[in-house]
């Protein structure tokens, strides 16, 4: 399962949800691979800053900051069972490869008019990789929009998920908040589960991993309807 998480804005909170969306594939006993598709290389500096003993030790963090063809992303993630991918903050063929060769594409929103707006962009470049995608006959990766440092009180959250309904986009229903363990536990390359295991932050990264495992599962699923289809 190869899972790209995406958005052109920058500060959306990427490498948040990647970072630890990896540390829970790991934590959950699957072979995990996370490609830093950055140029700024946050997440490969998240894992050098990590110490021996954690236990997240065999969490490999590898630079892929150019974009590559479907082949080569699979070989970089070879052995894993879960292969996330933190894309860069910009649109350009480092992301559309990335689109292309997802199983799965998680689409960070945090509650603001800019961050919406700029989450159309993001959509039209989503929308060329899916065409792409259907040219060799692969489905289109279902999308999952978080609302990611959100503080669900203010107005500009209700805004953003009143826009969303108004424009079917369905948001995934599990929102992480804006806490201070996501940012306590970078310094030290850790995941908010093995830093604060039983913080909020901690379950709302598990939940959100259980809600990528099920949509994961689905698509499985109609991928091997279609193979049925096509041997009838």
């Amino acid at each position: 399962m190869l899972i790209a998480v995406l958005n052109q804005k920058g500060g959306a909170g990427k490498t948040t949800l990647a970072t630890n969306l990896a540390a829970a594939a790991h934590l959950a006993g699957r072979r995990t691979t996370l490609l830093d598709l950055d140029r700024q290389g946050s997440a490969f500096d998240w894992y050098k800053a990590r110490t021996d003993g954690s236990k997240l030790d065999g969490l490999a963090v590898c630079r892929a900051d150019k974009a590559l063809t479907l082949p080569k992303l699979r070989e970089l993630g070879r052995g894993a069972d879960v292969v996330v991918c933190d894309g860069p903050p910009r649109l350009g063929d480092v992301t559309r490869a990335a689109a292309v060769a997802a199983d799965l594409i998680i689409i960070p929103l945090r509650p603001g008019g800019y961050d919406l707006w700029a989450c159309d962009e993001t959509m039209e470049l989503l929308d060329s990789a899916d065409e792409i995608r259907m040219s060799v006959e692969r489905r289109a990766a279902p999308r999952i929009i978080v609302l990611n440092g959100a503080s669900p009180r203010t107005r500009a959250f209700a805004h953003v998920a009143d826009a969303l309904a108004k424009e079917q986009r369905s948001a995934c229903p599990v929102v992480i908040h804006n806490l201070t363990a996501f940012a306590e536990c970078v310094p030290f390359g850790e995941a908010v589960m093995t830093m604060f295991p039983g913080s909020k932050a901690a379950r709302e990264i598990e939940a959100l991993y259980a809600h990528v495992i099920l949509c994961s599962s689905r698509t499985s699923a109609s991928k091997s309807e279609d193979r049925d289809a096509a041997l009838h």
